[in-house]
């Protein structure tokens, strides 16, 4: 099982690897508040292998954290699996999705 790996870049906070149970849990809170340090951050989900409804869920916690942190957050390049998942869990638009 592959980790999720982030890295934040100008503004960009790359996700790659699995977005699931058994990888979010790994990933702690004190990271949020440097992520949303700057006023807008893109999260590129285009090296997403994998993820489930907790990886998900873990992508509206960011947005709530966003949010906490006067942040504004986009999501970019959400792989087909990803998207098929957000469509069968019925939160079609909730998130703010970037078409690039």
């Amino acid at each position: 099982m592959s980790k999720a790996n982030i890295v934040l870049n100008h503004g960009t906070l790359a996700v790659s690897g699995q977005l699931s149970r058994y990888t979010i849990a790994d990933i702690k809170d004190s990271e949020y508040v440097n992520w949303f340090a700057h006023g807008a951050v893109k999260v590129d989900l285009s090296k997403v292998s994998k993820a489930d409804t907790a990886g998900l869920a873990w992508l509206f916690y960011l947005l709530e954290q966003a949010a906490h942190h006067s942040c504004q957050l986009s999501f970019s390049n959400i792989p087909d699996k990803l998207t098929k998942l957000i469509t069968l869990s019925g939160v079609d638009g909730l998130l703010p999705i970037t078409c690039d």
